[in-house]
């Protein structure tokens, strides 16, 4: 079956006589990928899972064992976890939000405060830029994505 560019939505299969099967995984993917926040960021699955449950993969062990860097949703009915690639994800064990780059999951992130601009800023166009450029150094989203 074929899936949408960006999110691996699956596309209704054509053709087929009920299809409400393909429609219903479609919305299934739809619902893991909207609005994606995480409980945590671990390599294997938690001993008990609710239904919806979201978890970004590190270096996956056990059941998630192949699955370095993917988003693990669990589905109650009936009891397996769904994997999906993710880009952009809301980690609720530590409130920062996290991007997919080439070296995995990094965290989207600016430091807690800036540092003052100094010197003559009408004679020393040069100085300041250096120190402009100096102080967005650690400000980035990766956009190397993988």
């Amino acid at each position: 079956m074929s899936t949408t560019p960006n999110n691996a939505i699956p596309y209704a299969a054509q053709g087929v006589l009920d299809p409400a099967a393909s429609l219903n995984e479609a919305l299934d993917t739809i619902d893991a990928l909207l609005q994606l926040e995480v409980l945590a960021i671990q390599n294997d699955p938690p001993d008990s899972a609710s239904d919806g449950d979201r978890y970004l993969v590190g270096a996956g062990t056990g059941a998630w064992a192949g699955k370095d860097g993917q988003l693990a949703r669990y589905m109650a009915d009936p009891g397996y976890w769904q994997f999906f690639p993710a880009k952009v994800t809301l980690n609720k064990a530590d409130g920062l939000l996290y991007v997919k780059g080439n070296s995995g999951w990094q965290i989207s992130n600016r430091p807690a405060t800036l540092p003052q601009i100094t010197g003559d800023t009408s004679s020393d166009l040069a100085g300041v830029v250096t120190q402009m450029l100096s102080a967005l150094n650690g400000i980035y989203w990766d956009n190397q994505v993988s």
